[in-house]
C-alpha cells in the first residue's frame, strides 16, 4: 500500500464475497499473498477475463502500466456483454482514471467493486461450478450480487428486445419508456466526461506553461522536474484519449438509442391504429 495511506474499510473489502470469488482463479498456495494491489494493477483481472472469453487475446501486461491494463479490461468486459450476452452496460463504467489517480479512497473501493461485479456477470454462466465450491454465506452473497446486476434495468439493457413481435404493444411501450430513461442517463454521462476532459486540459496547460521571469532557483527546480512532467504529460494525454474514446462511444450509443426509440414509437403508433 502507498506510504501513509490507511483505509479502514480496505480489510473488510478484501474479505468480501466478490474478492473471495476472484481468488478462486488463483492457485491455492498463492491466495495468502493476494492484496488490493493485485486488483489495482489489472494484470490478474485481465487473466481472468481471458479465461472467461475465448475471443479475448491474452496480453503481455506489466503491472506498472495500470491505466492501460484497466482500460483494456473495461473494454473487453463491455464487448463481452454486447457480443456474447447480448446486453448493453448502461450503468457508468468503472472510473479507471480515479483508480489510477487516487486508488486508496472509499470511492476507489466502490469502483473496484463495480469492476468485479461486471466481471462476475461475464463469468456466471460458464463458472457456476466454481461458485458452488464456496461457503454457503459467500454463495448467497454472490447470488445477491448477480441479482443486483442482472435484475436492475438501469444497469443492463437486454438486446433481445429487438426480437419483440408486433403483437405486443404494451411491451413496446414499456421498452420505449425505458429507452428514454437510458438516453437521459447517457447524456448525463456524456456531460460528465466533457467536464473531466476540460479539467485535464486545464491541468495540462497550467503544468506545461511556466510563468516567464521566474526566479532562477524555481527554474532550476523546473528543469530538474522536466522528466517527471514529461511522464505526467504523456499520462494525461493517454487519459484524454481514453475519455474522448469513451465519449464518442457513449455518443454513438445515444444515436443508436434515439434511432431505435423513433422506430419503436412509429411501430407502436401503427399497432395502436389497427
Amino acid at each position: 500500500m502507498e506510504s501513509g495511506v490507511f483505509l479502514p474499510s480496505l480489510d473488510q473489502f478484501m474479505m468480501s464475497p466478490l474478492v473471495t470469488w476472484v481468488k478462486t482463479f488463483m492457485p491455492e498456495d498463492q491466495t495468502m499473498f493476494f492484496d488490493f494491489s493485485d486488483l489495482l494493477d489489472g494484470v490478474f483481472l485481465n487473466d481472468i477475463m481471458s479465461q472467461i472469453s475465448a475471443s479475448t487475446t491474452p496480453q503481455d501486461l506489466t503491472k506498472v502500466n495500470r491505466i492501460h491494463n484497466l482500460s483494456l479490461l473495461v473494454q473487453q468486459i463491455k464487448m463481452y456483454y454486447q457480443d456474447h450476452l447480448k446486453q448493453l452496460i448502461m450503468t457508468p463504467l468503472p472510473n479507471v482514471l480515479l483508480l489510477c489517480k487516487t486508488p486508496y479512497c472509499e470511492q476507489a473501493l466502490e469502483e473496484v467493486k463495480k469492476l468485479l461485479l461486471l466481471l462476475l456477470g461475464c463469468a456466471v454462466q460458464d463458472y457456476i461450478e466454481r461458485i458452488q465450491t464456496l461457503e454457503f454465506d459467500t454463495k448467497a452473497a454472490i447470488a445477491s450480487h448477480i441479482q443486483e446486476l442482472t435484475h436492475n434495468q438501469e444497469n443492463l439493457l437486454d438486446l433481445h428486445w429487438l426480437e419483440v413481435r408486433e403483437g405486443q404493444p404494451d411491451e413496446l411501450e414499456v421498452i420505449a419508456r425505458r429507452m428514454a430513461l437510458h438516453i437521459r442517463s447517457l447524456l448525463d454521462q456524456r456531460d460528465t466526461y466533457l467536464e473531466t476532459i476540460t479539467e485535464l486540459m486545464q491541468d495540462w496547460n497550467s503544468g506545461s506553461n511556466p510563468q516567464s521571469g521566474a526566479q532562477s532557483n524555481v527554474e532550476q527546480q523546473q528543469r530538474g522536474a522536466q522528466q517527471h512532467l514529461s511522464v505526467e504529460l504523456a499520462d494525461s494525454k493517454a487519459k484524454i484519449r481514453r475519455l474522448r474514446q469513451e465519449l464518442e462511444e457513449k455518443s454513438e450509443q445515444i444515436l443508436d438509442c434515439r434511432h431505435e426509440l423513433e422506430n419503436m414509437a412509429t411501430e407502436l403508433k401503427k399497432i395502436q391504429q389497427r
